[in-house]
């Protein structure tokens, strides 16, 4: 069985396995085998023996704070939409009131205006020392420190470059050369 989760969900769920010393896919298992158990059983989780709702709140500051850590700022280019999510079902005999609702918002994904693209930060180092490989290049664009990878917070490596040039939307920008890139006429 496979889930699709959004990135920055994937990078907090990383983050609480680590704390748990424990694998992600074994953390999810964990709380997919817990409730399955409550509600087999008529049994309140492990999780709801417990006060409940502050460990619901712990886990949602917690959640919230890594998210802040791994997540960029919110771009203020468009509108946001309040948007309420349901606070997750408890069994039907637990005692406890469910969690209250999380007001959330919904932010456009446009790019902050101090964003640099990479293909623009990749012209302009190719511009300023000429061509060089996959691996010169990715490091030369994190030595300049204008990019920053907007959701997955992972460095900046040769194969990302390579996948860059690489790309259709891109290609006729940049040259490949006995393994060194440059750019292409009129790539700028």
């Amino acid at each position: 069985m496979s889930i699709r989760l959004d990135p920055r969900r994937v990078g907090t769920l990383k983050q609480l396995a680590a704390d748990a010393n424990m694998r992600p896919g074994d953390l999810v298992r964990q709380w997919v085998e817990e409730r399955i158990d409550a509600v087999r059983h008529g049994a309140p989780s492990p999780a709801a023996t417990s006060d409940l709702a502050s460990r619901m709140a712990e886990l949602s500051a917690r959640v919230a704070a890594l998210e802040s850590m791994t997540a960029p700022a919110p771009a203020p280019a468009a509108p946001a939409e309040e948007v309420v999510e349901p606070a997750a079902e408890a069994p039907a005999n637990v005692d406890e009131r469910p969690a209250p609702r999380v007001p959330r918002k919904r932010v456009a994904a446009s790019p902050s205006e101090g964003r640099v693209a990479l293909h623009d930060e990749m012209i302009a180092v190719l511009s300023e020392r000429g061509p060089m490989s996959a691996a010169e290049l990715a490091a030369a664009v994190a030595e300049r420190g204008r990019y920053t990878p907007p959701r997955s917070g992972k460095p900046l490596d040769a194969a990302m470059i390579s996948q860059r040039v690489s790309n259709p939307t891109y290609r006729a920008r940049f040259t490949r050369s006995e393994g060194r890139i440059g750019l292409a006429e009129g790539g700028e």
